[in-house]
């Protein structure tokens, strides 16, 4: 009997042991793949360490920590993990795949498509394993020809399991058609987007192919049908304005090219290659308006600062020799495609991550923020609540650039987000492109047509532009829809709410509405009007002192010294900046 006790009190202990050997391995797993999901690869790596210190052979373990060590930049250490796996598991798709993609990301295109030549084999060894989990022999005919029959379902099952199977078959066709060999980079192009790699980038460099060709015709056509079934037109429409171009149909390029640019307006090459064409057709103003958005977005282009200074001087008709060539290198930027999956519930993590950002920011740590809603969008950006809030704080930081950029795919992914349009017109109006500015406050009256906020906005690019009849409805428009309301700045997320905006809402559009009719009527020597509107608005907002000025400039005129006095005098009150001016105002009327 006691022989006995001691050998279930033996197998109790063996079992807890075993328990116990077990979980923490499984927590340290559970936590280096939460760490990677909220992109914090330093500590992710430090707890798979910890699971390879317990279990050297741990499959999948070094391919996350090569994905991490990317991630981090540090490239070698990725190499080196990510060669220790295959060579302990060397039919791992995973970290094959990743080994692939990090090659090219660092621009080593020929190990990437070394690596790629392989890929069929293992993608082959990972099909035979599903089939045989289905218990199919491929061997023989009737299993095999089941196997076919069943084989979208082997395909879906394992790219659930890694959603990048296509990845290595685009590596393969940007190589062979960098190199020339056109036929093959079309295989493994189509093979691409049948394993599930992006149709639209698959396309663009397929219809490239065309243009290498001089296949003009054929590459418009692959073009149209990329418009009629893709959800993304811009690169579509980009190429059919090359071929166009090339094939002499100038004003047909134009069209295709101005409609990407819409479509895209933070595409410096879209925009540079229309200030090409019309500085080519001796239409220099027309050139210069394109050449300075691209000095917009990027101050340091040379060549369209080049362009611009010849815009400004040119006169006649160009030396053939002398015209600027148009360009496609927006198709051999790849910006390639590799889709992270997360092991945590992605809208918690987002709720962090903007919470976190947020945080940062009000305690005055910009850039942090930045980086940190950055490096996560890279992995995903499907949020538009997290690209909105990056754009708003690229636009703090004067990084007018990638602000544009990033609000825009704000209004991609959620088109009916009333302030990432408002966001997308402020930048633009910043960037001095007041076209596109109006287009962006037009879609924040589409969404809501009495929103006063939008009708001054509005106002105020007509007002720049110089169209005072514009700006001035405008402005009474937004007098009219204005509910004045109180300071308010969202400081947290609810529960069920995401924060979105780091904008202080102010309390009275209509006060900023009458300060800028009274400058208009201002310029129209229309005083009374001026003044009627100055003093509306110092009856919203009491405490503006520029206002007080004007006001007192106005009676100053009127030869009514007494209002005139007291308004001057408000103006000291509230802290005007021009109070030495002021004050000899008020000496010389006293």
């Amino acid at each position: 009997m006691k022989k006995k006790v001691l050998t279930i009190l033996s197998l109790i202990f063996l079992l807890v042991s075993v328990r116990t050997a077990i979980h923490p391995k499984e927590d340290l797993i559970k936590k280096a793949h939460q760490s990677m999901d909220f992109t914090e690869y330093e500590r992710a790596i430090g707890y798979f360490d910890q699971v390879l210190s317990t279990n050297p052979n741990q499959k999948d373990v070094r391919a996350h920590q090569g994905f991490a060590y990317f991630r981090l930049g540090k490239y070698d250490d990725a190499i080196r993990a990510l060669n220790e796996e295959r060579a302990l598991f060397p039919d791992s798709l995973d970290a094959a795949i990743l080994l692939g993609y990090v090659y090219f990301k660092q621009e080593k295109y020929e190990e990437a498509a070394k690596l790629c030549q392989d890929y069929d084999e293992l993608l082959e060894k990972a099909f035979r394993e599903e089939a045989k989990q289905k218990k199919l022999d491929l061997r023989s005919k009737k299993d095999r020809a089941e196997f076919e029959e069943n084989y979208e379902y082997f395909l879906d099952k394992i790219s659930k399991k890694n959603p990048n199977l296509g990845l290595p078959y685009f590596i393969l066709g940007f190589h062979h058609k960098k190199n020339g060999n056109f036929e093959k980079a079309e295989e493994n192009f189509n093979q691409a987007i049948k394993k599930g790699y992006s149709s639209v980038a698959c396309k663009f460099q397929l219809i490239d192919i065309e243009l290498a060709r001089e296949n003009w015709q054929e590459a418009l056509a692959k073009s149209r049908i990329g418009l009629q079934i893709e959800e993304s037109k811009s690169e579509f429409y980009f190429l059919m304005g090359y071929a166009y171009y090339h094939l002499g149909e100038i004003e047909r390029a134009i069209y295709c090219f101005d409609n990407a640019f819409k479509l895209r307006p933070y595409e410096v090459e879209t925009a540079k290659n229309l200030g090409k064409i019309y500085f080519n057709q001796n239409k220099f103003k027309k050139a210069t308006s394109f050449l300075k958005k691209v000095l917009n977005i990027v101050p340091f282009d040379y060549e369209a600062r080049f362009l611009l200074d010849r815009s400004s001087n040119e006169k006649s008709m160009q030396k053939e020799e002398d015209k600027p060539r148009i360009t496609k290198n927006i198709v051999d930027k790849v910006d390639l495609e590799y889709k992270y999956v997360f092991k945590s519930d992605i809208n918690h993590i987002i709720t962090v991550m903007n919470e976190t950002a947020l945080s940062l920011l009000k305690s005055g740590h910009l850039g942090k923020a930045i980086g940190l809603i950055r490096i996560f969008l890279e992995i995903h950006d499907f949020s538009p609540d997290l690209n909105y809030n990056l754009a708003n704080f690229y636009r703090m930081n004067n990084d007018l650039g990638k602000a544009i950029k990033y609000a825009w795919r704000t209004t991609e992914l959620k088109k009916d987000f009333r302030d990432a349009h408002d966001l997308v017109g402020n930048i633009f109006f910043r960037l001095g492109d007041f076209e596109n500015a109006i287009i962006a406050y037009q879609k924040v009256m589409d969404i809501g047509p009495r929103d006063a906020l939008g009708y001054y906005n509005l106002g105020c690019v007509y007002s720049a532009m110089g169209n005072l009849d514009n700006a001035e409805e405008s402005w009474t428009n937004a007098v009219s829809h204005e509910k004045v309301r109180k300071v308010k700045t969202k400081e947290k997320a609810s529960e069920d709410e995401l924060t979105r905006t780091v904008t202080v809402f102010k309390a009275s559009v209509a006060a900023k509405a009458h300060d800028g009719l009274g400058r208009l009527y201002l310029q129209r020597n229309q005083s009374e009007k001026a003044l009627e509107h100055f003093e509306k608005a110092v009856e919203i907002e009491p405490g503006k002192p520029d206002l007080y000025y004007e006001i007192g400039k106005i009676y100053l005129d009127k030869k009514n010294t007494k209002k005139a006095i007291y308004a001057f005098e408000r103006y000291l009150y509230l802290g005007g900046k021009e109070e030495k001016k002021v004050k000899e105002i008020l000496e010389s009327i006293k």
